[in-house]
């Protein structure tokens, strides 16, 4: 017996010996597949082996992370450098999944996106590179996903195909003789929209002049006036130097087999290259002589007040981003410096009453740009700017800097660094890793942030801030000081001046030149309007129904009462990180309280408290908490009547040790706020005026979206009250109008917190193992008995709907065109095969008569189980054309047709936008809604096996309801100022988005 005991003993020792020495089974120096090892590192950060390769034959570099996760991630990456504002590479990353050699249909991405169950789908261009990332947690779909996108970038059709180029970049359009030629394409489109964006006018017309003499100062994007003189000739070329393997990295992440994962790569693509001698350069831009200063111009809608409405700027090139310690120390100096509540820039410009908000970064490209921008300045301001910048570094060189405030701001870097609360870590290295690999020495760095961060900590002591502060930006002369006015009607003259140009062009064709552009036309039309070749369509990869898990992802909280507060608390292992979200009812507000309830999320955390100044206040919450947001949340109770459950929500995080502290501030800010402090709430006010006018212009859909629902939803009222125009338009009240009214404004914001902020009117909510659980109720049960306990009572809420049409008018480029209704006021109920029919419209009906044919940036359908029911566009040309095409949907759905195969595409489709990866704090997320909403298990399971068995008949049977919603006629767009009043008979009235 007792040698049976040592036998067992020993043979654990020798197994837990092997295990802690084990060595992987890939060597270095030796090749697998083609690919030699280069290095095998395990990095603690990522906490798995990373296997840097090189591909010996085509040159092609790899990393696997070899992490223990199932969601995984491939993608591949090329540096692209382009030398003019055509958009070139933008254009290659739409046009290379526009069918390939093995992949012949007009669309593989659009036919993935449809049927596959992917987690992660997309391709991005950046100033220097672009990227083709993928992720699933279905092996057999990560290997599908992984082909169709090598194929892509290394096989296109675009080089025999030049209507992929029109399609996607840009060509002339004429229907008809008389007509007027214009220009369309989707990327083209797509960069009108984001350039009109003040903010991103203003960063071309910096890199412009930082930049001069390389890639970065041009449009990797595509400037919109640029992109008609791109040549296919020159677009193919592009694609010949830089999607070479030699030119590529490949990143791949998760749980899958290595070894298949080279052996594909090789036997399918890297082996059949030759590793080329060309490497791709960006060379560094001398700086200058001395700091530049220029003057540009952005566009308003006419008639608009420009007072108050000019970007001013300081950017700074500061060294190189694979100076990991550099790229830290600034980025804690863009907070120290300026982002903070109380910091120094911040305060001094405050003070001199320049702009009224101001914020600083860093730009991660292979030369660092240190930005500095102030809103809703003046001109006249510039000279002042400058001397208070400057005068304030020259202050932190010989003061230094705050030590509590960069206590803060390290302690919230390191936590996210750590945390990495992310469902798709693979796509969050792919970025950390970008400029190790593309410009640096050791393609590990990215990933390793420990010894950097350490060594900035302890640089920070001997003065390492105050350093860079001289030498990179008082002493810098490659610097630009720029100033960005407002012209109003700017737009308008450059859309006429481009009318003139097709005029002149169209003017010196001939006779047979226009009917041969005619001709042109309508060939590229008949092509986007063809369907796929069956046989093409079939070469596409996919899975079947019985890859499906019927399970659905279901979290359900533990309920849980301390000091007789309710506490839904969610058990996950969270590495000690205490995850704990509080929401107080809504409905103890009148109301006309009800945007005073929004107001105290950007006002709470900012103000003085009992015993903290703002800025205290700031530092403390940087150092004891991982983050600290205050948000309103609506949804609606499942199998109600349109009951609307509004919450004021707290979402708050932080180790296990600090989560004590954590309820502390949380109490401090909710109970002990000055809120009568009329001096800093109104530099507060000011500060979210200028923030809420800046997304006002920059999130079209958004605010079109919004506005649409508050014709005909209480709940769509309600948002639009919180977030939409409505919101902007009280917040702009109370800020022009502050002196005359902030003892009112003071009395309602106290009064709204008092009936809030109450004991009887919480649910709690924590997400954290049951060891930590029990670790901090006591810190629970002190916060909870510190609030006030008095009765609630709820509010009634009656909102006046009114279906107003209206044209939201800006200086944007394009439309954002919305059209729908609530189904349920129709007669209609929730059924899960809507979930289907949603990918039906989006992916295939709108994708095609908004996008391809239409030459939007996007379309998409949205059928909610709240009864909400939309279509919308993104970055659109059109408008009446737009909504004509949401009409035929009824059509469209009323013929539907779809064989068993298409069917499945769709179902799969579906169940990818359902399940996917989460994180512990996503899944306690989860929980609390379906408590909160009264969702079942049974229900969930309900839907889900009607999805899985959606048949052409069903999605047919919804026709009359998409008839129906259609018919009612309620819309609302937000566009051109111009283009809507030239259809303004669409529109019960108009109205400037910015008065």
């Amino acid at each position: 017996m007792k040698n049976n005991i040592l036998a067992v003993f020993l043979s654990l020792i020798f197994l837990l010996l092997w295990s802690c020495t084990e060595k992987p089974a890939f060597e270095e120096g030796k090749v697998y597949h083609g690919f030699r090892l280069i290095e095998n590192r395990f990095v603690k950060e990522v906490n798995a082996h990373c296997l840097y390769f090189e591909h010996e034959q085509s040159g092609a570099r790899l990393m696997k992370i070899a992490a223990d996760d199932a969601n995984k991630l491939f993608s591949i990456s090329f540096k692209t450098t382009p030398r003019k504002d055509y958009g070139t590479p933008h254009i290659m990353e739409h046009s290379v999944l526009n069918g390939s050699k093995n992949f012949p249909v007009k669309s593989p991405f659009d036919v993935l996106a449809k049927g596959s169950l992917n987690t992660f789908l997309n391709a991005m261009t950046g100033s220097d590179y672009t990227t083709y990332p993928v992720a699933s947690m279905n092996m057999t779909d990560y290997f599908n996903l992984m082909h169709v996108y090598m194929d892509a970038v290394f096989n296109p059709l675009l080089h025999s195909d030049p209507r992929i180029f029109k399609q996607e970049g840009w060509h002339y359009e004429l229907d008809d003789p008389e007509g007027e030629i214009t220009i369309k394409g989707v990327v083209y489109n797509e960069m009108k929209g984001a350039f009109s964006s003040p903010e991103r006018q203003l960063g071309y017309h910096i890199d412009k002049i930082l930049f001069p003499d390389n890639t970065y100062g041009v449009s990797s994007g595509g400037y919109p006036e640029a992109i008609p003189e791109l040549t296919y000739e020159y677009f193919k070329e592009f694609h010949k130097t830089y999607y070479h393997p030699s030119n590529s990295f490949v990143l791949l992440y998760g749980d899958a087999d290595l070894d298949k994962e080279l052996a594909f790569l090789d036997k399918e693509y890297f082996s059949h290259y030759q590793k080329s001698d060309k490497k791709i350069e960006i060379p560094l831009q001398a700086p200058f002589k001395a700091r530049k200063e220029a003057e540009e111009s952005y566009s308003v809608p006419e008639g608009t007040d420009t007072k108050d409405k000019t970007f001013l700027s300081y950017s700074f090139v500061i060294g190189r981003n694979t100076d990991q310690e550099l790229v830290m120390a600034l980025d804690i100096l863009s907070d120290a410096l300026v982002n903070h509540q109380s910091a120094p820039l911040r305060l001094a410009l405050q003070e001199a009453g320049i702009g009224k908000d101001v914020n600083a970064w860093v730009r991660d490209i292979q030369q660092n740009v240190f930005q500095i921008m102030v809103k809703n300045a003046n001109p006249a301001d510039k000279e002042r700017f400058n001397d208070i910048v400057f005068s304030t570094l020259q202050k932190v060189v010989s003061e230094g800097l705050d030590s509590a405030t960069i206590d803060g701001i390290i302690n919230r870097m390191e936590f996210r660094l750590r945390e990495g609360d992310t469902p798709q870590k693979g796509l969050m290295y792919l970025y950390s890793m970008k400029n190790s690999v593309f410009f640096g020495d050791d393609p590990f760095a990215g990933l390793e942030f420990e010894k950097p961060l350490a060594r900035v900590k302890e640089g920070i002591k001997s003065g390492l801030l105050q350093n860079i502060v001289k030498e990179h930006f008082i002493n810098n002369p490659h610097a630009l000081l720029m100033v960005f006015k407002p012209e109003p009607g700017l737009e308008n003259k450059i859309a006429e001046k481009t009318r003139k140009k097709l005029a002149e062009y169209k003017a010196s064709l001939s006779r047979e030149e226009l009917n041969q552009l005619i001709e042109e036309t309508k060939a590229l039309k008949e092509y986007q309007q063809q369907k796929d070749d069956p046989e093409a369509l079939a070469s596409i990869p996919m899975l079947s129904l019985k890859d499906i898990s019927k399970e659905v992802q279901w979290y359900e909280p533990t309920e849980k009462s301390i000091n007789g507060i309710p506490v839904l608390h969610y058990e996950d292992f969270t590495n000690n990180i205490v995850y704990t979200d509080l929401f107080f009812d809504l409905h103890t507000l009148p109301q006309e309280l009800i945007p005073y309830g929004r107001l105290l999320t950007q006002v709470l955390g900012k103000m003085n408290t009992e015993n903290y100044s703002y800025g205290e206040l700031d530092n403390a919450l940087n150092i004891h908490t991982g983050g600290f947001n205050t948000y309103l949340s609506t949804y609606l109770e499942n199998n109600s009547d349109d009951k609307l459950i509004a919450k004021f929500r707290i979402s708050a995080k932080a180790t296990v040790d600090k989560a004590g502290k954590l309820y502390e501030l949380t109490e401090e800010i909710l109970q002990r706020s000055k809120l009568n402090d009329k001096e800093r709430l109104k530099e507060v006010l000011i500060r979210h005026h200028s923030q809420t006018e800046a997304m006002a212009k920059n999130n079209g859909i958004g605010y079109a979206t919004t506005r649409l629902s508050s014709y005909y939803s209480n709940q769509g009222m309600f948002n639009e009250l919180v977030n939409g125009l409505s919101y902007y338009d009280f917040v702009t009240d109370i800020t022009d109008n502050f002196n005359s009214k902030n003892d009112e404004i003071i009395e309602n914001l106290e009064r709204a917190a008092a009936l809030l902020f109450q004991k009887k009117n919480l649910i709690l909510g924590i997400t954290c193992s049951d060891k930590n659980y029990t670790d901090i109720q006591g810190a629970v049960s002190q916060f909870i008995g510190q609030l006030p306990d008095r009765e609630v009572t709820p509010q009634t809420w009656t909102f006046d709907l009114n279906a107003k049409n209206e044209g939201l008018t800006s200086s944007s480029m394009v439309q954002y065109v919305v059209k729908g209704y609530d189904y349920k006021k129709l007669g209609y109920e929730w059924d899960g095969k809507m979930r289907v029919l949603n990918q039906i419209l989006s992916r295939e009906y709108l994708q095609n008569k908004i996008r391809v044919l239409g030459g939007a940036y996007g379309g998409w359908a949205s059928v909610s189980p709240s009864g909400n029911i939309y279509f919308g566009s993104y970055r659109d040309p059109n408008l009446s054309e737009t909504l004509e095409n949401y009409d035929a949907a009824v059509d469209y759905i009323k013929n539907f047709e779809a064989d068993s195969t298409e069917m499945t595409r769709y179902i799969i489709g579906t169940i990818a936008n359902i399940d996917g990866p989460t994180t512990p704090s996503i899944r306690g997320a989860r929980a609390y809604y379906y408590y909160l909403t009264k969702t079942t298990k049974e229900e969930m399971e309900a839907e889900r096996n009607a999805i899985l068995n959606t048949t052409p008949e069903d999605i047919r049977a919804f026709a009359p309801m998409i008839s129906d919603v259609m018919k009612q006629n309620i819309w609302c767009v937000y566009g051109n100022d111009k283009k809507i009043n030239d259809n303004k008979e669409l529109f019960k009235s108009t109205r400037a988005v910015v008065k």
